[in-house]
């Protein structure tokens, strides 16, 4: 796939406008506003987030979360693993339906031999599109992500609008380094 082509499920027209496209909501709180926001997101270790094509109003919730390192992961990986868990929103409950998609390991998602679903599934796809590209701190205007209001480090709810607009909270970016 080159860097510019969306997957299909970014490409195919909607038939309704979505109902938050209007008003003040446009850019409302809890929108990733640059690639580099939605990095430094996605990699702060207990992210909640929603990406939504604004062609097409698909959209998916995944969590990206960072274990807690056990003994084995300390001696391969030292203090400072790199090991993140991709999982779906696939149920009604927002804090606990979620199916293991798969692992970000420094730079690279990939499935795993736990992943639930197949490398050609939308959600796959949507989710090893949007983390390419915010790596390389590209984001096309056709895709939005969304953050639920509270940092993506501790969960604690965001109310500083720099923190807001970053999804992560003061004290979480000073501990980030940001």
């Amino acid at each position: 796939m080159a860097d510019n082509d969306l997957p299909d499920i970014f490409n195919t027209p909607r038939q309704q406008p979505l109902a938050d496209e209007q008003g003040p909501f446009k850019a409302a709180p809890g929108r990733l506003s640059t690639p580099e926001a939605i990095y430094q997101f996605l990699l702060a270790g207990n992210a909640y987030f929603t990406v939504r094509s604004t062609k097409t109003g698909t959209r998916y919730t995944f969590r990206v979360n960072k274990p807690q390192p056990n003994d084995t992961d300390k001696a391969y990986y030292g203090n400072q693993s790199t090991r993140y868990f991709v999982a779906l929103l696939t149920g009604p409950e927002n804090t606990d339906d979620y199916t293991y998609l798969g692992m970000i390991q420094g730079n690279q998602f990939r499935l795993t031999r736990a992943s639930k679903m197949t490398a050609n599934s939308g959600p796959v796809l949507a989710f090893k599109w949007v983390f390419e590209h915010a790596v390389r701190h590209q984001l096309p205007p056709q895709c939005e992500c969304w953050h639920e209001g509270r940092c993506g480090r501790c969960g604690r709810m965001l109310t500083v609008p720099e923190s807001i607009e970053r999804g992560i909270g003061p004290d979480c970016a000073g501990m980030m380094g940001l």
